[in-house]
């Protein structure tokens, strides 16, 4: 049985644990019961590091470190009791989120919901295959799919939808790393979304809602399908948003304020939907996305689809024909 200690502070700790050793840096976990001065109610808690090493194991300066309180310690145990053995998998093997298990990965979905910082550190000192954050990861994007595709089928205003896209901005894309929290461009364009892409540069998005506004016009010009008005005015107002953001790439008081760079920015268009397009209209639509340098339109149709090739078809359950409907 490990000794009982006391430090400097009237903390109670056991010996520490080291979990992992390797070349630069170790990991440890520490058990602590941590007294309260005004009850007799003793927390314990579970302190888990990593640290550097550059000449063995004198330094203690942290590489990261977590501490779990008493009510997190006891949901981690459960959680470990509980669905550890379930989870052996074998090397590389990947959790079918189609069976049983995605119930237990589910469970784990719900004790780091909002902490990945928590999962990080769990996953990093091996209490927790990273495979079981994968399965996560892809359940909450499944999740999301499902819902699309059921809200699609409902009216819902443009609010809505924005804050779904800032729930799922991995349906845009790649290219984006986060959402810049500024929106104002200038005093009269704010923007629905200003992206901070990759490479540290600014890209814009903008979403109209996707039904009760045609994509194409009532009747064709000349034999051609051209974009309706409503899409008009959505590539015009892209288009003056582009440009409004060109004019304060000179600017140091806007790049401060939305720490990023401005060069050559583009815009995603979020427009309508595509589900019930025919052969022309699809050349169409191909033609005119050619037509803009700067300016990418996509239907929500586009979107899910997309989706579901970032997921694959295995990952997806069906939900039926029926959200390809206005």
């Amino acid at each position: 049985m490990s000794e009982i200690k006391t430090s400097a502070k009237g903390v109670d700790y056991a010996d520490p644990c080291t979990l992992q050793i390797k070349k630069r840096v170790y990991s440890q976990a520490l058990l602590m019961r941590i007294p309260h001065d005004h009850t007799d109610v003793q927390d314990i808690s579970l302190k888990i590091g990593r640290y550097n090493i550059p000449y063995g194991l004198e330094s203690k300066k942290p590489k990261s470190e977590l501490t779990l309180n008493n009510e997190e310690l006891d949901a981690l145990i459960r959680y470990i009791s509980e669905n550890y053995k379930p989870l052996m998998l074998g090397q590389g093997e990947y959790i079918n989120v189609s069976e049983e298990s995605a119930t237990l990965v589910e469970n784990f979905k719900r004790l780091i919901e909002g902490q990945s910082d928590t999962a990080r550190m769990l996953i990093e000192n091996g209490i927790l295959s990273d495979n079981v954050f994968l399965a996560a990861s892809v359940i909450k994007k499944r999740d999301a799919l499902i819902e699309l595709r059921e809200k699609l089928q409902e009216e819902q205003p443009e609010r809505y939808w924005q804050e779904w896209f800032t729930r799922n901005k991995w349906v845009l894309g790649s290219d984006f790393a986060q959402i810049i929290d500024e929106r104002v461009i200038d005093t009269e364009n704010i923007a629905d979304y200003i992206m901070k892409s990759y490479d540290g540069f600014v890209d814009l998005v903008e979403i109209k809602k996707p039904n009760g506004l045609p994509f194409w016009a009532s009747t064709k010009d000349h034999g051609n399908y051209v974009p309706s008005a409503d899409l008009t005015k959505a590539i015009t107002q892209c288009l003056n948003y582009i440009y409004a953001i060109e004019l304060e790439a000179n600017s140091t008081k806007f790049t401060r304020r939305i720490g990023s760079r401005v060069i050559k920015p583009r815009c995603i268009l979020i427009f309508g939907r595509s589900y019930d397009w025919n052969d022309e209209q699809r050349e169409a639509y191909r033609i005119l996305n050619a037509a803009y340098n700067q300016v990418s339109i996509l239907t929500y149709d586009h979107i899910s689809e997309r989706a579901q090739n970032v997921l694959g078809a295995e990952a997806i359950e069906s939900v039926g024909d029926d959200w390809m409907q206005e």
